[in-house]
Protein backbone atom coordinates (compact mmCIF):
# COMPACT_ATOMS: atom_id res chain seq x y z
CA UNK A 1 0.00 0.00 0.00
CA UNK A 2 1.28 2.94 -0.76
CA UNK A 3 1.57 6.12 1.76
CA UNK A 4 -0.18 8.38 0.27
CA UNK A 5 -3.16 5.55 0.31
CA UNK A 6 -2.16 5.48 4.19
CA UNK A 7 -2.16 8.85 4.64
CA UNK A 8 -5.92 9.41 3.18
CA UNK A 9 -7.00 6.05 4.45
CA UNK A 10 -6.40 7.76 8.10
CA UNK A 11 -8.26 11.05 6.96
CA UNK A 12 -11.39 9.52 5.44
CA UNK A 13 -12.21 5.96 5.91
CA UNK A 14 -14.29 4.02 3.46
CA UNK A 15 -16.85 1.29 3.83
CA UNK A 16 -16.11 -2.05 2.42
CA UNK A 17 -19.75 -1.59 0.75
CA UNK A 18 -18.98 1.76 -0.81
CA UNK A 19 -18.25 1.31 -4.47
CA UNK A 20 -15.20 2.43 -6.48
CA UNK A 21 -15.56 5.96 -7.70
CA UNK A 22 -14.47 5.86 -11.95
CA UNK A 23 -14.01 10.27 -11.36
CA UNK A 24 -13.42 12.18 -8.74
CA UNK A 25 -17.01 13.81 -7.60
CA UNK A 26 -15.92 17.47 -7.77
CA UNK A 27 -12.88 17.39 -10.78
CA UNK A 28 -14.47 15.39 -13.76
CA UNK A 29 -11.78 15.90 -16.12
CA UNK A 30 -8.32 17.09 -16.17
CA UNK A 31 -8.69 20.84 -16.91
CA UNK A 32 -11.06 21.09 -13.79
CA UNK A 33 -8.64 19.93 -11.57
CA UNK A 34 -5.97 21.75 -12.53
CA UNK A 35 -8.10 24.92 -11.88
CA UNK A 36 -8.80 23.42 -8.33
CA UNK A 37 -5.54 22.84 -7.33
CA UNK A 38 -4.21 26.10 -8.96
CA UNK A 39 -7.07 27.73 -7.64
CA UNK A 40 -5.97 26.03 -4.14
CA UNK A 41 -2.60 26.99 -4.53
CA UNK A 42 -3.04 30.77 -5.36
CA UNK A 43 -4.69 31.28 -2.20
CA UNK A 44 -2.35 29.73 0.01
CA UNK A 45 0.30 31.43 -1.76
CA UNK A 46 -1.54 34.60 -1.05
CA UNK A 47 -1.74 33.85 2.57
CA UNK A 48 2.43 33.11 2.56
CA UNK A 49 2.82 36.58 0.69
CA UNK A 50 1.72 38.25 3.59
CA UNK A 51 4.17 36.90 5.99
CA UNK A 52 7.40 38.29 6.86
CA UNK A 53 10.27 35.85 6.79
CA UNK A 54 10.90 36.30 10.39
CA UNK A 55 7.43 35.25 10.99
CA UNK A 56 8.08 32.11 9.09
CA UNK A 57 9.99 31.41 11.95
CA UNK A 58 8.41 31.33 14.40
CA UNK A 59 6.68 27.58 15.46
CA UNK A 60 2.89 27.05 14.30
CA UNK A 61 2.42 23.26 15.20
CA UNK A 62 3.64 20.58 16.83
CA UNK A 63 7.42 22.39 17.38
CA UNK A 64 7.19 23.42 13.34
CA UNK A 65 7.59 26.55 12.11
CA UNK A 66 6.04 28.31 9.37
CA UNK A 67 8.79 27.69 7.07
CA UNK A 68 8.84 24.24 7.55
CA UNK A 69 5.50 23.77 7.10
CA UNK A 70 6.30 25.50 3.12
CA UNK A 71 9.38 22.93 3.22
CA UNK A 72 6.65 19.58 3.76
CA UNK A 73 4.27 21.00 1.10
CA UNK A 74 7.03 21.32 -1.38
CA UNK A 75 8.56 18.20 -0.53
CA UNK A 76 4.62 16.56 -1.22
CA UNK A 77 4.03 18.53 -4.50
CA UNK A 78 7.37 16.78 -5.25
CA UNK A 79 5.75 13.83 -4.12
CA UNK A 80 2.94 13.95 -6.49
CA UNK A 81 6.02 14.56 -9.38
CA UNK A 82 7.10 11.38 -8.57
CA UNK A 83 3.96 9.10 -8.24
CA UNK A 84 3.12 10.61 -11.19
CA UNK A 85 6.45 10.09 -13.57
CA UNK A 86 7.02 6.71 -11.90
CA UNK A 87 3.69 5.31 -12.71
CA UNK A 88 3.81 6.49 -16.23
CA UNK A 89 7.53 5.42 -16.79
CA UNK A 90 5.82 1.71 -15.71
CA UNK A 91 7.58 1.68 -11.64
CA UNK A 92 6.48 1.34 -8.54
CA UNK A 93 7.24 5.05 -7.45
CA UNK A 94 8.52 3.31 -4.19
CA UNK A 95 8.32 0.36 -1.92
CA UNK A 96 4.99 1.46 0.17
CA UNK A 97 5.17 -1.38 2.47
CA UNK A 98 9.22 -0.65 3.81
CA UNK A 99 8.34 2.02 7.05
CA UNK A 100 10.81 4.32 5.54
CA UNK A 101 8.07 5.27 3.18
CA UNK A 102 5.45 5.85 5.82
CA UNK A 103 4.03 9.48 6.25
CA UNK A 104 5.27 9.67 9.10
CA UNK A 105 8.78 8.53 8.28
CA UNK A 106 8.35 10.96 5.01
CA UNK A 107 7.21 14.22 7.06
CA UNK A 108 10.02 13.39 9.52
CA UNK A 109 12.93 13.24 7.07
CA UNK A 110 11.79 16.59 5.34
CA UNK A 111 11.08 18.45 8.61
CA UNK A 112 14.93 17.22 9.69
CA UNK A 113 16.62 18.22 6.13
CA UNK A 114 14.91 21.52 5.38
CA UNK A 115 15.41 22.73 8.96
CA UNK A 116 17.89 25.07 8.82
CA UNK A 117 17.10 26.33 5.48
CA UNK A 118 16.01 29.83 4.69
CA UNK A 119 12.30 30.88 4.84
CA UNK A 120 13.13 32.56 1.08
CA UNK A 121 14.29 29.14 -0.02
CA UNK A 122 11.44 27.59 1.52
CA UNK A 123 9.11 30.05 -0.58
CA UNK A 124 10.90 28.71 -3.64
CA UNK A 125 10.35 25.12 -3.27
CA UNK A 126 6.59 26.20 -2.17
CA UNK A 127 6.74 27.76 -5.59
CA UNK A 128 8.71 26.01 -7.48
CA UNK A 129 7.46 22.43 -6.63
CA UNK A 130 4.09 23.36 -7.77
CA UNK A 131 4.98 24.26 -11.21
CA UNK A 132 6.90 21.00 -11.35
CA UNK A 133 3.89 19.41 -10.52
CA UNK A 134 1.71 21.16 -12.75
CA UNK A 135 4.46 19.72 -15.71
CA UNK A 136 3.98 16.67 -14.47
CA UNK A 137 0.14 16.47 -14.82
CA UNK A 138 0.81 18.43 -18.72
CA UNK A 139 0.96 14.92 -20.59
CA UNK A 140 -1.31 12.84 -18.05
CA UNK A 141 -4.62 11.77 -19.82
CA UNK A 142 -8.00 11.72 -17.49
CA UNK A 143 -8.38 7.43 -18.03
CA UNK A 144 -4.47 7.91 -16.21
CA UNK A 145 -5.76 10.33 -13.65
CA UNK A 146 -9.15 9.16 -12.75
CA UNK A 147 -10.15 5.77 -13.50
CA UNK A 148 -9.50 4.18 -10.23
CA UNK A 149 -8.72 0.62 -11.95
CA UNK A 150 -5.79 2.01 -13.97
CA UNK A 151 -2.33 2.41 -11.76
CA UNK A 152 -2.42 -1.56 -9.22
CA UNK A 153 0.50 0.84 -7.17
CA UNK A 154 -2.47 3.20 -6.09
CA UNK A 155 -4.63 0.17 -4.29
CA UNK A 156 -8.06 0.45 -6.03
CA UNK A 157 -7.72 4.54 -5.93
CA UNK A 158 -7.24 7.02 -8.95
CA UNK A 159 -4.30 8.87 -9.02
CA UNK A 160 -6.27 12.35 -8.65
CA UNK A 161 -6.50 11.47 -5.29
CA UNK A 162 -2.83 11.45 -4.86
CA UNK A 163 -2.53 15.04 -6.28
CA UNK A 164 -5.40 16.19 -4.20
CA UNK A 165 -3.91 15.10 -1.48
CA UNK A 166 -0.49 16.37 -2.28
CA UNK A 167 -1.56 20.06 -2.93
CA UNK A 168 -5.18 21.40 -2.30
CA UNK A 169 -6.24 19.54 0.13
CA UNK A 170 -3.22 19.21 1.48
CA UNK A 171 -3.18 23.30 1.98
CA UNK A 172 -6.36 23.25 3.74
CA UNK A 173 -5.50 21.02 6.21
CA UNK A 174 -2.87 23.78 6.80
CA UNK A 175 -3.86 26.92 6.17
CA UNK A 176 -5.18 27.51 9.86
CA UNK A 177 -1.45 26.69 11.06
CA UNK A 178 -0.14 29.30 8.57
CA UNK A 179 -2.70 32.43 8.47
CA UNK A 180 -1.55 33.61 12.33
CA UNK A 181 1.68 34.51 10.85
CA UNK A 182 0.16 37.19 8.39
CA UNK A 183 -1.26 39.04 11.09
Amino acid sequence: MSSSRRRRSQQSPQSSSQTKRRYHPRSVDKPELIRTIRDAHQRMAGAIEHIPDERLLEPVMDGWTGKDLLAHIAWWHDHSVLVIEGLRAGRQPYDGTDPVNSTDAFNERTHREHMDDQPALTRRAFTESFTRLLAALEPVTDEELFADDRWPWLDGEALVETILWDSSRHYDAHRDHLEPLSR
